[in-house]
């Protein structure tokens, strides 16, 4: 008889232990626990039983199956399939190096398996029959697979043109992210653009950060707010010689130059000083 699961991202998921119990769901696996990776636990993918139509399936529809999870369906026994899942938790890239792999969002699973010849793809799906993405469902064609075993040394390998292709998926989460972002604080500023506009004001806004040296999220979150508000030539534009002095000044940290352009974007809108977009 086939049991469905939610392998779920508690990185993604916030209070996701206490989202589960109100959810009257309280058995779930870490698939870090036993593994080299037992300190990321607590960000770390779970593996949860789940019925379907139960509040956790419909929770998960309305709630996480775009971004933070997906849904499977095994015949096997859940220690099986939990220790498969775990198998796949980190991989070996080139240069012998190993990292980890987080195959459980829905964006890079798509990219992962869809691509991939069925035989390749029944064999890394293991004991796994279906799994359910959003708008895709990958079906087991040659269901006789034999379970991994998580092993120190992983025993999947990714090759460099894999990775550049399963990056897309970062990427596109990283735009995402930084859309919503804008939205909802920067409205004023973004009133009129349509998706593909703002598609290539956050490409850009991400370009111009990342030219100055500010290239993590929370940077870049940060340095939307001057793309906001003083348009796509910032920091270049001739009004905007103040900022230009301050990512020019020697002996601080990249944070404090951050710090110190909002203060000083905070100052000019105070004062009534703000440059024209």
């Amino acid at each position: 008889m086939s049991q469905a699961y939610l392998l779920l991202d508690r990185a993604q998921i916030e209070r996701l232990p206490e989202r589960l119990f109100e959810l009257e769901s309280t058995t779930f696996q870490s698939l870090y626990q036993t593994t080299a990776f037992g300190p990321l636990e607590d960000v770390g993918p779970v593996l949860v039983p789940v019925s379907p139509n139960s509040p956790l399936a419909q929770t998960f529809f309305r709630e996480w199956s775009a971004t933070s999870g997906i849904w499977l369906e095994s015949e096997a026994q859940e220690t099986v399939v939990l220790e498969h899942l775990r198998s796949l938790i980190h991989v070996r890239v080139e240069g012998d190096v190993t990292v980890l792999f987080r195959y459980y969002d829905p964006r890079i699973t798509a990219l992962w398996l869809t691509d991939l010849p069925p035989h390749e793809r029944d064999r890394l799906m293991g004991p796994v029959r279906l799994i359910r993405l959003p708008a895709l469902d990958i079906h087991q064609e040659n269901p006789d697979q034999s379970a991994a075993q998580y092993a120190q040394a992983p025993w999947l390998f990714l090759p460099a043109e894999q990775l550049e292709h399963l990056g897309r998926a970062q990427r596109q989460r990283f735009a995402q992210r930084l859309i919503e972002h804008c939205q909802l604080y920067f409205s004023e500023y973004l009133q009129g653009l349509d998706l593909l506009a703002l598609q290539q004001w956050a490409s850009h806004c991400q370009h111009s950060a990342g030219r100055h040296g500010y290239s993590a999220l929370d940077e870049v979150l940060l340095w939307a707010r001057f793309h906001a508000a003083l348009g796509t030539d910032f920091p270049d534009a001739p009004a905007h010689a103040a900022y230009r002095q301050i990512l020019a000044e020697p002996g601080i940290s990249p944070k404090q130059r951050l710090d110190n352009l909002n203060a000083e974007l905070t100052h000019q809108q105070l004062t009534g000083q703000e440059s024209c977009r």
